[in-house]
This record gives C-alpha cells, structure tokens and sequence, in this order.
C-alpha cells in the first residue's frame, strides 16, 4: 500500500558544504547550528553568514531549515536568544530545536507562533512524555531510534504534535544530549563575538552555566586502575543505531519526520547517509520493500557524533 501523506526527511549539517550535500540527497529539511549557542564548538556549527548562506541554498531546493539550540543559556543569555530569534525567523528558520524542556515553554510563551522541536535530550521516550512536552508547547518531539515502530503506534492517538525519530545515530552510555560527565568540565572562556555582553563564550558544564561545550571525552580511551596499577584500557560503550530497512513500520505507526544524526559528519559522508533514506522513503511511498538501499557505515573512528 502507498503512503499518502509525504514525510520529512530531516538532515544534519555542520557546515555550507554539508548543508548542500544534504540537499542534493534529497532532504527535505536540514538543521544546523549557531555559534554560541550550540555545543559543537568551532566544528559543526555556522557564523551568521554562513546560516544566511545555507538559508539560500535551502530556499533554492524548496527546503526547510530549523536551528538546534542544544544547550541551555542563563540569566541573560536567555535574554539574548529571545532578541535575537524574530531576527532569525525573518531571516528563514522554519523552527528551533530546543533540548531544555524549561526553555522550551519559555520560549513558547513569549512566540507562540514559533515552531518549537523538543529534542532527543528532552528525554521522551512514552506517550506520558510526548504529551506533556506538547502541553509546554512543542510543536513536535524527538524521539531515539530504539524506540520500537510498536511504542510509536500505541503514543500516536494520543498525540497531535508531530512525532520525529532520530532513525540514524549512536545510542550511546549516558542519556543522548544530557551528559554530566565531569570531564566536560572547563573553566577558561574562550573568544566568541556572538556571544552576548563581554564576547565570550563560557566553556563550563556542557549543559549548564553558559552555552557549553561537548569535548568528546568519551571518544577516548578510559583506563581501568586497581592499587595504583593500570589493568586494562577500554572505550566507553556505543554503538550505531541505523534503521532504514524499517523506515516503513515506522511511518506506518505515524511517524511524521525521519530524523538523522550527524552534525560533525563531512560532505562525502552526509550525501550517501542522506541518499540511503531519500531512497527508503521514497521506496515506502510507491508501495515498494525496502530492500534496494545502499549501505552506510560510519568510520570505525567516528565512536559518538556531536549534535
């Protein structure tokens, strides 16, 4: 049977070049991040400029562009992306993704109007969570790849809010976008002209107290020490969640948007990974199996990706 509603095929961008591999695979949407208000650092998020220029892009395929804001701002910080988000909905974004749930009724409340994504790190992952993440006032709620077509099926009468799944990424150790490791812990500011007030950008928790940083520090190798003596040497837990063959259980139990992970993934990694559910979607919308899509592996190196 053919599906006759079309969904989103949501793409991850890190840069202009990603951004148009994204589209020239076929994304429907694409989402990216701002300095200083993403915690990817210098690599995998865009000045200004640059977010104006990918704007351009999108517009020239017919696609849609939304603004992870993944980290949590304080005090005036708050006060700054309020100002700044008519700007930047003048300017194209066709929403925000915010990993706050605090925020995100924040927000809500002073632009109603605002398209608001409550993402993976918000945490839902029942029909208990949906509902109340729509009640604040999400326009749509992400939810992690292990979350069974079966589980979506039973949330969806419930739910008016679309329902987004993130079909590509790493299920890592600790909860998606919500680590409290302490050696993300940093103390030194670091220049940040985007960044309110004095310039900076805080480089503290990477959740709070400031627009945080991820370092990675799960990509390397943790050692295991007893009595002072190092025993062994292990790399913490993840693995590659990658679900394209039931891209159709998952837009037969409602599913309105594929989500896929990969912000720090360069040009000639994305166009394949977005290509590989292009053709999936598309496969379920003309009544056929999926069965005729290309692999996709990530680099063995490539461990947990930055949002």
């Amino acid at each position: 049977m053919q599906l006759t509603r079309r969904p989103v095929l949501l793409a991850p961008a890190g840069s202009v070049q990603a951004a148009k591999a994204g589209l020239d695979a076929g994304a429907d949407a694409i989402y990216v991040g701002l300095k200083g208000w993403s915690r990817g650092g210098a690599h995998g998020e865009l000045t200004p400029r640059e977010l104006e220029q990918v704007l351009v892009l999108a517009r020239q395929k017919g696609a849609a562009v939304q603004l992870a804001l993944n980290t949590i701002p304080r005090g005036r910080e708050i006060d700054y992306l309020l100002e700044r988000l008519p700007e930047l909905k003048r300017w194209g974004i066709t929403g925000v993704i915010l990993n706050d749930p605090g925020i995100l009724a924040y927000i809500h409340r002073c632009y109603p109007e605002l398209p608001l994504t409550a993402s993976i790190g918000c945490g839902a992952l029942n029909v208990d969570d949906v509902a109340l993440l729509e009640e604040i006032g999400a326009t749509c709620i992400v939810l992690p790849g292990t979350v069974h077509p079966a589980e979506i099926a039973e949330m969806r009468p419930y739910v008016k809010a679309q329902i987004e799944v993130m079909i590509h990424m790493v299920d890592e150790f600790h909860q998606l976008g919500k680590c409290w490791m302490p050696s993300y812990f940093r103390t030194n500011p670091s220049p940040m002209p985007e960044m309110p007030a004095d310039g900076e950008r805080l480089t503290g928790s990477i959740k709070r107290g400031g627009a945080g940083v991820c370092f990675k520090v799960c990509q390397h190798p943790w050692g295991l020490y007893l009595n002072g003596q190092k025993k062994e040497e292990r790399m913490l837990p993840a693995r590659q969640v990658s679900r394209a063959p039931e891209v159709g259980a998952y837009l037969d139990a409602g599913v309105d948007v594929i989500k896929l992970q990969g912000r720090s993934l360069p040009p000639e990694l994305i166009f394949p990974m977005v290509r590989r559910f292009r053709m999936a979607i598309d496969q379920v919308r003309e009544g056929r199996q999926v069965l005729e899509v290309p692999p996709f592996e990530l680099p063995p190196s490539w461990v947990v990706v930055g949002r």
